[in-house]
């Protein structure tokens, strides 16, 4: 479904119903309210028509959040600049994400495969299967991530309404020539700020660099695993006591 379609899909289809509305008509308990209540009941097949109607009305609205907070973004580098898009994304971390920092949190105390699942956690949770690999360094974690890679294999960087791309080569675009808006947010709060707050990167994120490609995550199973580059492209320098 693209962003476009997205928007069109939250019109109720109440509003195209012919014949009388009525208060009957009006959903009152959500969809995951109603299938709890079809399997008590042991009704199998409404809970997974209730199930399967929370599912497209949950991807609907984070298409549209999701479409929202990209083109906020958008606005933002085409009005301040680029180096805006970054401030924007510094105070929402600021605000929302110091807690990664807070020693319970070390995310190097347990081991990879923890790690591993947390990230896959997120991704699953935006309708992604992964792929899974590993060496003696790293876990590599791919997936068609259904955030930023579902904005670029929709096309919304394209055409009359293109969302932004930026294109000041630097940490906040890991170094590329080129990175979606909404990936930005990776290098910024993912990578950038995580080694501002701890002095070690946690996950090494590669966005895709074309639509149809993957989203790939490095977890490294020590921090001295990290090759000294990926700490460059962010403009930070691997701690000497990682090296």
């Amino acid at each position: 479904m693209t962003p476009a379609s997205a928007f069109s899909a939250l019109r109720p289809a109440l509003w195209t119903k012919t014949g009388a509305v009525t208060l009957d008509d009006i959903d009152r308990s959500s969809h995951f309210v109603l299938a709890r209540e079809a399997l008590a009941d042991g009704d199998v097949d409404e809970a997974r028509d209730q199930i399967g109607r929370a599912e497209r009305q949950a991807d609907v609205l984070k298409q549209y959040s999701i479409r929202w907070i990209a083109e906020l973004l958008s606005w933002i580098g085409e009005t301040e600049g680029e180096a805006a898009v970054e401030a924007a994304l510094r105070r929402f971390g600021e605000r929302n994400l110091t807690s990664r920092a807070e020693p319970e949190n070390d995310w190097w105390s347990v081991p990879a495969e923890v790690r591993a699942k947390v990230v896959a956690r997120a991704m699953l949770a935006n309708g992604a299967e992964i792929e899974l690999e590993e060496d003696d360094e790293k876990i590599v974690m791919s997936f068609r991530c259904g955030t930023g890679g579902m904005l670029i294999d929709s096309g919304a960087y394209e055409g009359d309404a293109a969302l932004l791309q930026l294109t000041e080569p630097g940490p906040r675009t890991f170094g590329r020539d080129l990175l979606w808006v909404y990936c930005a947010h990776c290098s910024v709060n993912n990578e950038i700020r995580a080694v501002e707050m701890t002095g070690r990167l946690t996950t090494v994120e590669f966005p895709p660099e074309r639509a149809g490609e993957p989203c790939v995550h490095h977890v490294y199973r020590r921090p001295q695993d990290i090759p000294e580059e990926i700490y460059v492209r962010i403009g930070k320098t691997k701690p000497a006591s990682d090296c």
